[in-house]
């Protein structure tokens, strides 16, 4: 685009702006709205986990004892850190020392620790980021044990794309529930051609989702970050409202993409809770102790 008439669209645009408080106070809540769309079936499905995981954690700990945690955190807690330490690269923090995986006493599992400068923006804006990496860390993770491990994966990629919604408010249950069928009859169908590598795909999705989520300590100091985000976002809005960018919707597309994909996380997830649960009442009717 020419310099000269992106100038001229500008003064265009901003001719056309709201002229009254009134008028930016209900553009405001339109892009919030819009903005609160593309994300909030990500946050639902990413809290989703979130309980699963805390469930699943809770019952194996009665169950098996605390260091059950450890079936799962030695490849989970090295992609959960590994992604906190990708993401402090990104917006230029000082990495002082990443642990991938060393349990202590305390129920540290790994950590790491870094440092930034609170007077640069871009910084700032990293701390939510870098507390929420663990999400996109994870979900990268999924995706290459799922194509390196299944045959068919590009079935189960489109599968996923085709299912993406738009946004929360054109999402109705009977939807989900179809998507949750056909993500488990592919599931069944590639066990049937190949148990042995479906069986060890299942057990590092499963793996992997379980350490996903962020911690308290994590998002400490994020939510600074988490509204320079969402003000850069409104900014780009605006911006795209007046220029028309193609990558714009691109975007919402891979948001609503990596919303389905955990999907993958969820069905695991639950599946391993039933099979808990299942334990469980097996354990109470041998000895008797209902």
């Amino acid at each position: 685009m020419d310099f000269n008439n992106l100038i001229e669209e500008l003064k265009v645009a901003l001719s056309q702006a709201p002229n009254s408080s009134e008028k930016w106070g209900s553009w405001l809540i339109e892009q919030l709205t819009v903005l609160s769309n593309h994300i909030a079936l990500f946050l639902i499905l990413i809290l989703t986990l979130f309980v699963l995981q805390r469930l699943v954690f809770l019952l194996s700990a009665k169950m098996l004892g605390g260091k059950a945690i450890y079936i799962s955190a030695w490849i989970g807690t090295p992609i959960h850190e590994l992604s906190h330490a990708l993401f402090c690269f990104v917006f230029g923090h000082k990495i002082q020392r990443v642990v991938l995986f060393n349990p202590d006493k305390r129920g540290t599992l790994g950590y790491v620790t870094h440092s930034y400068n609170n007077r640069n923006l871009w910084q700032v804006m990293g701390n939510f980021f870098i507390g929420i990496a663990p999400l996109f860390g994870g979900l990268l993770g999924l995706y290459l044990v799922t194509w390196l491990l299944i045959d068919d994966a590009v079935n189960l990629f489109h599968l996923l794309q085709f299912s993406a919604f738009n946004d929360l408010a054109t999402v109705q249950l009977s939807q989900l529930t179809t998507l949750n069928n056909q993500i488990i009859h592919f599931i069944e169908n590639a066990y049937i051609l190949s148990p042995v590598k479906v069986a060890i795909w299942a057990y590092l999705c499963a793996a992997i989702s379980l350490h996903l989520s962020p911690s308290k300590e994590d998002l400490k100091g994020a939510w600074v970050g988490f509204i320079i985000f969402i003000v850069l976002c409104l900014s780009l809005m605006m911006l795209n409202q007046i220029l028309q960018l193609s990558w714009f919707s691109s975007l919402k597309n891979i948001i609503n993409m990596t919303s389905m994909l955990y999907f993958i996380g969820i069905i695991l997830a639950s599946f391993l809770l039933l099979c808990l649960f299942f334990c469980k009442g097996i354990s109470l009717t041998i000895t008797g102790k209902w």
